[in-house]
């Protein structure tokens, strides 16, 4: 199967027949990237629900509806798991394929191109006699209508826009793939186009450059996210998940050091009768560091 053409396909069927919300878009796109980078387009492979959970953000009922939906629309196939012992089966369903043997539309050439209709009269201009005229023979008339030679003119493509080093969408894409490299190898990417997608991230976003830095340092030290945040696209694509997936880890971290200073304090008989140590501030909303 090819990746692309299935992307293609799938972006066709959801603007023309299908309905697909947002949770069931990412929940197919999951699917479909996975089993594009193990290889198995074309093969049933299984995938944990807690993995899909993570990388969609979906909740567990959400995540069962989803499923459902896909499944209805013909999208995926689905063999349920057995809890804790062996997680549940998909396998992508070929679109480009399933829509060539549905229906055969024609081509924009078959579209174009009249239909010639044999007259016997080929090559052969017919004189129409006109009163007080000579005989004028018909030509072929050609349309120089201008706005119509206009239409036809495809519009110019944008010249993309290049990055220098110093600038902060060059230096963080830059910096995400040096990150990367420290756990695996990985073929060196368009860095231009990696520091195109954390500009849109900066201006159409509005993510904070400081924070993104931040926030590629954090996925690239947690152990899933490291495996699965392998480009500037998906650093993108997952900002939300990833800052409160690393939100509610600081909450944490804060809450269990408070705890240990308030038992170190309070709970022995050598701090009994000093003084007390001036009660720690908990965390409060505002705090996270993303």
């Amino acid at each position: 199967m090819d990746y692309f053409k299935q992307r293609r396909a799938y972006r066709q069927l959801k603007m023309t027949e299908i309905d697909v919300s947002n949770g069931q878009n990412n929940l197919y796109r999951e699917l479909l990237d996975y089993a594009n980078d193990e290889s198995k387009l074309d093969v049933q492979f299984r995938m944990k629900n807690s993995a899909l959970l993570s990388l969609t953000g979906l909740s567990e009922p959400g995540l069962k509806k989803a499923r459902n939906s896909l499944v209805q629309h013909g999208l995926i196939k689905y063999i349920q798991g057995k809890k804790n012992v062996k997680p549940p089966e998909y396998q992508i369903i070929n679109l480009y394929e399933k829509a060539k043997q549905a229906t055969s539309y024609p081509t924009s050439k078959d579209t174009l191109k009249p239909k010639s209709i044999s007259t016997g009269l080929e090559g052969v201009s017919q004189l129409v006699r006109q009163p007080g005229s000579q005989a004028v023979a018909h030509k072929e008339l050609t349309n120089t209508d201008s706005n119509q030679t206009n239409k036809n003119k495809r519009p110019r493509s944008k010249a993309s826009r290049t990055y220098a080093p110093t600038e902060r969408p060059y230096q963080i894409a830059e910096h995400l793939y040096k990150r990367i490299l420290e756990h695996q190898d990985l073929k060196k990417p368009n860095l231009q186009k990696w520091a195109d997608e954390v500009r849109l991230a900066h201006e159409r976003d509005g993510r904070d450059y400081d924070k993104l830095t931040k926030l590629v340092d954090w996925a690239q030290d947690n152990d899933f996210w490291q495996a699965n945040i392998l480009s500037a696209k998906k650093l993108r694509e997952k900002y939300d998940i990833l800052t409160g997936q690393a939100n509610r880890e600081y909450k944490q971290k804060e809450l269990s050091q408070h705890n240990d200073i308030s038992r170190d304090f309070g709970g022995s008989q050598k701090y009994r009768y000093e003084a007390k140590p001036e009660p720690i501030r908990t965390p409060q909303k505002g705090d996270e560091p993303f």
